[in-house]
């Protein structure tokens, strides 16, 4: 494929641990849906189970994981972990 013609998914916390890296290069333009299918197969049932509940980012820009959305090349798909806290009192 030509240089240039990729994307970078960020991994966060249970995501990164269950597929045992930070970041990975994938090739573009492909569609979310696709592109996380292939991850799941990729790194495997317990990526695939985590990541379905994930909050998912292109670009810095939060996407809804049921839209038909095409991550362009050179875009940073970010996966992040349901999280919860914040301040109390």
């Amino acid at each position: 494929m030509a240089e240039g013609r990729r994307a970078t998914v960020v991994l966060f916390a249970a995501l990164r641990d269950a597929a045992d890296t930070a970041a990975v290069e994938v090739d573009a333009p492909v569609r979310l849906d696709v592109l996380l299918g292939d991850l799941a197969d990729r790194f495997g049932p317990r990526f695939a189970e985590r990541s379905r509940i994930a909050a998912v980012m292109v670009a810095g820009t939060p996407v809804d994981r049921d839209e038909d959305v095409t991550i362009p090349a050179g875009a940073e798909v970010a996966l992040l972990p349901p999280f919860a806290g914040g301040a109390t009192g």
